[in-house]
C-alpha cells in the first residue's frame, strides 16, 4: 500500500482521535519529505485574518498546537498564500514573501526554508500544511511539492469535515 493510501486508511478510522490524525499527517509529511524538519497544520480564521496551529511536529518529533499568527503582522505571506495556494521558499529569510517571518517566527524556531500548500473547503482556503527546514536551507524538489499537494488533498477532507472555527473566538 502506498503512502497516500495508508494515510487515507488511517484518517478514515473512526476510532482514532482527531489529534492523532493530525499527528499522523505531520509524521507522514516528515517521512515523505526527508529535508523537512518541522511540519505544521494551520487553520485560517473565517475571515483569513489569522491562523492557528492545529498540530506542529518539530525537528525533535515533539508535537504542539495552538500557536497563532496574524495577517496584520505577516501581511505579505497571508496575501500570497491565500491567492496562490503554494509557497516555495528555499531561502525563506530572503524570500520577498516569507521574510516577514524573520522576526517573531523564523528566529524563534530557527527556520531557513519554507514549503507551504493550502487545503480547501468549497474552493476557499481553509488552512495550510507547512514544511519547514531548520538549522540550514534546503532546495525543495518538484517531488516534495507534489507529495505535499497529495497529502494536503487527503488532509483537507478530514479537516473540512471535522474542524469548525471553534479555535477562534
Amino acid at each position: 500500500m502506498d503512502m497516500l493510501s495508508q494515510l487515507s486508511s488511517y484518517l478514515s478510522n473512526p476510532n482514532t482521535s482527531l489529534n492523532d490524525k493530525f499527528l499522523n499527517i505531520c509524521l507522514t509529511v516528515k517521512s515523505a519529505i526527508p529535508t523537512c524538519d518541522r511540519v505544521g497544520i494551520w487553520l485560517f480564521s473565517p475571515d483569513h485574518s489569522e491562523m492557528v496551529s492545529l498540530m506542529c511536529v518539530d525537528e525533535l518529533g515533539k508535537g504542539s498546537l495552538g500557536e497563532q499568527l496574524s495577517a496584520n503582522t505577516y501581511a505579505d505571506y497571508f496575501s500570497h498564500i491565500i491567492k496562490n495556494e503554494l509557497l516555495v521558499a528555499s531561502d525563506a529569510k530572503n524570500n520577498e514573501i516569507s521574510k516577514c517571518f524573520n522576526v517573531g517566527y523564523f528566529d524563534v524556531h530557527d527556520i531557513h526554508s519554507l514549503l507551504d500548500v493550502t487545503f480547501m473547503k468549497d474552493y476557499s482556503p481553509l488552512g495550510i500544511i507547512c514544511c519547514e527546514r531548520t538549522g540550514d536551507k534546503t532546495e525543495w524538489q518538484l517531488s516534495d511539492i507534489e507529495i505535499l499537494k497529495g497529502i494536503s488533498t487527503k488532509a483537507s477532507l478530514l479537516i473540512s469535515n471535522n474542524v469548525s472555527n471553534v479555535y477562534f473566538s
